[in-house]
């Protein structure tokens, strides 16, 4: 076999006949090289749109002003993203591969580590406001919002179900709950809470944070 992966058969008149056959191995390579560049340029995109956003406003700018800025063609933004709307998504999961690196090798409590990444998105919130309230507006107006809020939240839920089980491996967490259901009810009400403070913007009271965390770990019922 040729190393460029070709093979030649020849017939009985023999005429070359040229039969194309991929390695497997230089499959999985081009493959991981396809994913890093489309990654790449996805990254590039968000960033792209996040700079335009923050000097132009959300709605001073179009997906055009960004494929521009991008240099990359208007089908190439479609193909990463289904409106502006859409990067929402990598919005929480740049918060979310930070928050991973800066608690590796910490061993704080499951709810210390929880206050770390409410607090943290919290932030990330407060210094994008105006851009986020108008992205999240229009997220939520989407008629499948809640087909897409799934996905959107993927990495975000990924981090919180990794958190709740090793408070519960710790003895910290109660260990007759999924931590994957755990992890998705945390979620959901964080989520409902950032829809809370886009209806309520001028809101600043940050012991809210703490709050959802405590109910969370706590519940309703009084203690006694």
């Amino acid at each position: 076999m040729a190393k460029n992966g070709l093979r030649s058969i020849f017939g009985s008149n023999l005429k070359e006949i040229t039969i194309s056959t991929l390695d497997p191995i230089d499959d999985a390579v081009t493959g991981t090289r396809r994913a890093r560049k489309k990654e790449r340029t996805r990254r590039e995109i968000f960033r792209t749109a996040m700079g335009l956003f923050a000097e132009s406003g959300y709605d001073g700018v179009t997906i055009e002003d960004i494929c521009r800025n991008a240099s990359v063609a208007k089908a190439t933004f479609f193909l990463h993203f289904e409106n502006k709307a859409a990067l929402l998504k990598d919005f929480n999961d740049e918060i979310t591969q930070s928050l991973v690196e800066r608690m590796a090798g910490q061993d704080g409590s499951a709810e210390e580590q929880l206050v770390l990444l409410q607090t943290a998105f919290r932030e990330a919130w407060l210094a994008n406001a105006p851009v986020m309230q108008k992205m999240l507006r229009e997220f939520i107006d989407q008629p499948t919002v809640l087909a897409k809020a799934a996905a959107v939240n993927e990495s975000i839920v990924d981090l919180v179900t990794q958190i709740v089980r090793r408070g519960q491996e710790k003895g910290e967490l109660r260990s007759d709950i999924a931590p994957e259901l755990a992890a998705i009810s945390i979620v959901s009400t964080w989520s409902a809470i950032a829809a809370w403070w886009n209806e309520n913007p001028h809101s600043s009271d940050d012991t809210a944070s703490l709050q959802v965390i405590d109910l969370t770990l706590n519940g309703l019922k009084k203690r006694t």
